[in-house]
């Protein structure tokens, strides 16, 4: 084979056979492309029906009120577009829209422009990929406009079709006689402003995040842009939308423009979004953002002050993490202390039971790893868990966070220690309290060690509350048990382990046989009467119940 040493791409002949896959076939792409077209034409009003038409049966049937064709072989030529220069360089036509349905019978009545006669032209489903002819015939006289008549599949809905592509169409469109109401893409949005064609609109979120697939209206087509948002820690974040007017330079991708072609331009649409989100939280006043967003605006000419100095309080993390709660976003001072430890929830609930029994409570806060690089962010102390003492009657034993230690007896005094650094000076912090839980996080009650000194005044509530948080984790096996059912499990067997542990094993047992009562029998519980209940020498003697009264 000789080939030639240049040569030109082209498209293959069999490629027209393609062409029902360039769209999804839906009235969703087949409505957004025909009201784009009447537009492009002229048309100031489009209304769609549906309707039994004589030798083609139920179609849907859009009329416009535009010039109608002046060759109607523009329809059906891919990639030729007969749009004037204004259309074409705006909005990149492709000629390509009309090919939306492929695969449907179609029937159009086209207005001759500038004349009073008309075309009446007819394409089979296999017309679009050239497989079969279009038949091309006078049409009515005086016939306005150019309607299209679209044959009709099973289970579509064309009202709500029609309503969703007409939404922010820059023309009116009625559906069975009723207009729809049009809306403004960016209606809701904080601050708008037009740069190259386009309006772009600003939005505000909490910091808690959004998702938002419709960024982007181009001539009333909606679709998602890849646009830059940003977010702030504690103060309020930004995203934004466009609105598409005039602007050449925005293009999307063909045939479906569903997606918007990456270039230039795009990059600079993104820079200059960004610096928008950022003289808006200049003119707010404090800011939450992170150091590298600190610099970018920078970069981006707009100088701004430092992060506020406010983190979110410590909260000590649950074993079942959905339990985890956030603590409040206060302002803090060069000398409070981060908590900026690795562990888990139970290293955090040994700390900040620790912490609630001090005479003047240490107040921690959380890492925000975002703020790195701000000077007073970074000059402030770290405290971590180091360890635990036992101290008991003969010995005192040091124990590492995560490891287990079995004890005989009930110890005299135990303590939390913690390491606290600014980076240039390190100190030690030891804390005394009433009970540690020593062991590894993800692990039952059977699996770790209590510990409760003699002198506690702690209740046999309190410590169950606080087994809980620090080891409750529910199983999602089906056969593990609802929540409700693991948490009483779980309580149960906690409230029995606390008891044994604050007062004796026989109170363990009258614990358990009146909880028994208390939650099947409870109805027994009348004040007008005593019921004895006597269990032994493998028998159940039952004493006091009466007999109710015959009706």
């Amino acid at each position: 084979m000789n080939v030639p040493t240049t040569f030109h791409a082209c498209v293959a002949d069999d490629a027209i056979s393609k062409v029902s896959r360039l769209f999804n076939a839906t009235l969703d792409d087949i409505f957004a492309e025909l009201f784009q077209n009447a537009r492009r034409a002229g048309a100031t009003q489009v209304s769609v029906s549906q309707i039994d038409y004589p030798d083609l049966g139920p179609v849907i049937c859009l009329i416009d009120n535009g010039p109608g064709l002046s060759d109607p072989r523009d329809l059906f030529t891919l990639g030729q577009s007969a749009w004037d220069h204004d259309v074409q360089s705006d909005e990149d036509a492709a000629g390509m829209g009309f090919f939306s349905l492929a695969g449907r019978r179609v029937r159009i009545i086209a207005q001759k422009q500038d004349t009073s006669q008309s075309w009446r032209i007819d394409a089979e489903p296999d017309s679009f990929g050239g497989t079969h002819p279009i038949t091309c015939t006078s049409g009515p006289a005086n016939h306005d406009g150019t309607t299209i008549l679209i044959a009709t599949k099973p289970n579509e809905n064309y009202i709500a079709a029609a309503n969703h592509a007409a939404r922010y169409l820059p023309l009116e469109v009625m559906v069975d006689n009723v207009i729809i109401e049009r809306k403004d893409f960016l209606a809701t949005a904080e601050h708008i402003e037009e740069w190259n064609g386009i309006r772009i609109g600003i939005y505000a979120r909490g910091p808690t995040g959004f998702r938002n697939n419709e960024t982007v209206n181009f001539h009333g087509v909606t679709l998602h842009g890849r646009l830059p948002s940003l977010s702030q820690e504690f103060h309020q974040s930004y995203f934004a939308r466009l609105d598409v007017m005039h602007c050449a330079d925005l293009k999307l991708v063909l045939p479906a423009r569903k997606e918007i072609v990456e270039n230039d331009f795009m990059d600079a649409l993104r820079a200059h979004i960004t610096k928008i989100f950022y003289e808006l939280i200049k003119a707010a006043g404090p800011h939450s953002l992170s150091f590298e967003n600190f610099k970018c605006a920078s970069e981006l000419g707009v100088d701004l002050p430092p992060a506020a100095m406010r983190l979110r309080a410590f909260e000590p993390s649950h074993a079942d993490s959905d339990m985890n709660s956030h603590g409040n976003v206060e302002p803090i001072t060069e000398d409070d202390v981060i908590f900026a430890s690795e562990g888990g929830a139970i290293e955090e609930q040994n700390l900040a039971s620790a912490l609630s029994n001090q005479r003047a409570p240490t107040k921690l806060y959380d890492p925000q790893s975002g703020f790195e690089g701000y000077d007073w962010y970074d000059q402030l102390a770290r405290a971590s868990v180091k360890g635990y003492r036992v101290i008991g009657d003969t010995d005192t034993v040091c124990v590492e966070p995560g490891k287990r230690h079995t004890l005989t007896e009930r110890p005299d005094q135990l303590e939390v220690h913690c390491s606290v650094t600014d980076g240039a000076h390190t100190e030690d912090w030891v804390l005394k309290t009433d009970w540690l839980i020593l062991g590894e996080d993800d692990w039952g009650l059977d699996d770790v060690d209590i510990a409760v000194t003699k002198s506690s005044k702690a209740t046999m509530p309190d410590l169950v509350d606080f087994l809980e948080h620090a080891l409750f984790n529910p199983s999602d096996d089906s056969e593990a048990g609802s929540y409700d059912q693991q948490q009483q499990w779980f309580r149960d067997e906690a409230e029995d382990l606390a008891i044994n542990l604050l007062e004796t094993s026989l109170e363990v047992q009258i614990n358990a046989i009146t909880r028994v009562i208390d939650r099947e029998l409870y109805w027994l519980r009348r004040s007008d009467e005593v019921i004895i209940v006597r269990i032994g020498k493998g028998r159940i003697d039952v004493e006091g119940l009466v007999m109710p009264a015959a009706e």
